[in-house]
């Protein structure tokens, strides 16, 4: 359904015999920067190099620009825009648009990309989609957008560069094994260097050693952090075994 009408605004007095049109449709989403704010949330907004002066249904500021969704015009037969939100799904139609406005190709991947970083609350600048687009292209063509954009969103929003070597660290930490796993890990190596290697120098022994006394202090605490048995089984926590409190007898 189309919003009836078309949108027109002048671009100059020079062409003001022929204003360009734009044509607004439910549902399609367009990069808008507002440029006056009056009561009750009208403003004036420039999209595509068309001033538009349309009902805005969340306040923003002059200056600000963002990605506006068409809503059914009002009674008045204003048009209404709305600040996309993340769980909005865009439609093919609107990310063909945004692709484009981004100063990207539009390809499946780049839809792909732009719907995904919408939906992790990217905000939809060209700066941003084009720092993610240029990161797409550094990783390896084997490992789909899902196993790596979300460590990529976490890394932008704590501001760390977008590399293929940021992504996997946080990667690593968010989907790497647990933290008693790494420490059963770390432990069994040193004691297969202590147990299997009879060349290994006194220092290197002593290094071993210390390792391995490390890695048992640090399960012992994490144990007790978590109502664990030292020895790696399920425990009750710390302060609800049976008969704890003033009347417990020691074992």
């Amino acid at each position: 359904m189309n919003i009836s009408g078309l949108i027109r605004g002048l671009t100059g007095d020079a062409q003001a015999a022929e204003p360009k049109a734009l044509e607004l449709k439910v549902g399609q989403v367009v990069k808008g920067m507002v440029l006056q704010v009056g009561p009750e949330q009208e403003a004036l907004v420039n999209i595509g190099g068309v001033q538009v002066r349309a009902q805005l249904e969340a306040p923003l500021k002059p200056g600000e620009v963002t990605m506006l969704q068409v809503q059914p015009e009002s009674s008045g037969g204003q048009v209404v825009l709305k600040p996309l939100q993340s769980n909005v799904q865009i439609s093919d139609g609107s990310l063909a648009d945004i692709v484009k406005t981004m100063g990207l190709s539009d390809s499946p991947a780049n839809r792909q990309l732009v719907q995904l970083l919408n939906q992790a609350g990217v905000a939809l600048t060209k700066e941003n989609v084009q720092a993610f687009a240029k990161l797409q292209a550094q990783m390896p063509p084997n490992m789909p957008q899902e196993a790596w954009l979300s460590s990529a969103v976490i890394a932008f929003q704590k501001g760390l560069p977008l590399t293929p070597e940021t992504v996997a660290s946080v990667r690593q930490a968010v989907q790497g094994p647990p933290f008693h796993e790494v420490l059963d890990q770390l432990g069994q190596l040193a004691g297969r260097e202590l147990e299997g290697n009879a060349s290994l120098s006194p220092q290197s022994r002593e290094l071993l050693q210390n390792v391995r006394q490390l890695v048992q202090q640090l399960r012992d605490t994490a144990s007790l952090l978590i109502g664990a048995k030292p020895d790696g089984g399920e425990g009750t926590p710390v302060g609800a075994q049976p008969g704890a409190g003033a009347g417990a007898q020691a074992a």
